[in-house]
């Protein structure tokens, strides 16, 4: 769905914003452990060395060309770059012994090992394309059942090492970029109106994280009592629903507060382009404003696929493994600060 808005004398005619500028990518994860084995918290060495070998066999057998690698076997700054490009969680990232991860060259599809399951396998989408990634999640999960004798109670269905995984273990996820929503006062009600639905809002980092640049992620807090459909169908009903709810917000910016956008463009960019330091948080603050213009048609030379891509090159471990070298906080923040500059710099506000 499209519509056409106009800003006004501030921003003039702007060009047919997509829907799926706001829907960034979406997630579906299964929560699978093995029968006779100890959750992985619960474990020794020995224990998760020993299911970390099963998997990864049982990974060649399902999907043979998966990397299949120990996270101990990484160094550090690919360890964060796994983590920033939300293929391993924090947890995942800090084991030891028996950690693994196994993932697509494509970034479709992607399984931790001996996080707080035995098994983390998860699909990947872009957009709001939840059945897609349902599909990666699923057609996995059934191959390694060939090999694999998952712990499972006919009664419970899959057992998992938190009880809220309990059922089908299904999480199904939706990351949205809502700026439009708070600039307009309204983000509050619409997560708590989420929250009595019994879905989780959390960060750009998941589980614990803060929604910086205004970037949610929306999930399923409930696996037991519905099939694993019928949570994919909901959750993207919902979420698409406040896609809807965050364009409505950006079509009556445009309309009643272009000054608003204005400011908040202007003011990110200047940043963006003079700034001597520049912190992983207000950096994503900064870039999560361009990203809105360049939705709305508001930037030269920006796409919204090019801030996408300067979120991700901006952390940490992306920075200083394109640039060759490690650097304390400091040095990354100036490092930052000049390559988002460098970015950014022939970019120009039509408002």
């Amino acid at each position: 769905m499209m519509l056409t808005s106009d800003t006004g004398a501030a921003a003039g005619r702007v060009r047919r914003v997509p829907m799926a500028d706001i829907a960034m990518s979406c997630r579906v994860r299964l929560a699978r452990n093995l029968a006779g084995e100890k959750f992985p918290d619960w474990a020794t060495e020995r224990d998760r060395e020993r299911v970390f070998v099963k998997v990864r066999d049982a990974l060649r057998v399902a999907r043979p060309e998966l990397r299949v690698a120990a996270v101990a076997g990484f160094e550090e700054q690919d360890r964060d770059v796994l983590f920033e490009s939300h293929l391993i969680s924090k947890d995942l990232l800090e084991r030891a012994a028996g950690g693994g991860v196994a993932y697509a060259a494509d970034g479709s599809c992607c399984v931790m090992i001996n996080e707080e399951d035995h098994l983390r396998i998860q699909g990947f989408a872009p957009g709001l394309d939840m059945q897609a990634a349902w599909r990666q999640a699923d057609e996995l999960d059934t191959r390694l059942e060939r090999s694999l004798t998952y712990a499972w109670n006919p009664v419970l269905g899959y057992l998992t090492a938190c009880p809220s995984n309990v059922g089908t273990g299904l999480r199904a996820s939706a990351m949205l970029h809502l700026l439009g929503l708070r600039l307009l006062g309204e983000i509050e009600p619409t997560v708590r109106g989420l929250e009595r639905m019994r879905l989780l809002v959390r960060g750009i980092g998941g589980e614990g994280s803060e929604a910086a640049g205004q970037i949610y992620q929306i999930s399923n807090m409930d696996t037991l009592g519905a099939d694993e459909a019928s949570i994919v169908a909901r959750v993207s009903r919902i979420c698409a629903e406040v896609v809807r709810q965050e364009y409505n917000a950006r079509v009556r910016l445009l309309q009643e507060s272009p000054l608003v956008v204005a400011d908040c463009l202007a003011r990110s960019l200047s940043v963006l382009q003079n700034a001597r330091l520049l912190a992983t948080s207000e950096a994503l603050e900064f870039l999560s404003a361009m990203r809105l213009g360049a939705s709305l048609g508001l930037c030269t030379r920006l796409k919204v696929q090019d801030v996408d891509r300067l979120i991700l090159l901006m952390q940490p471990g992306h920075l200083q493994r394109d640039m060759g070298a490690a650097m304390d906080p400091e040095e990354r923040d100036e490092m930052r600060a000049e390559f988002l500059s460098r970015k950014v710099a022939n970019v120009k506000l039509k408002c």
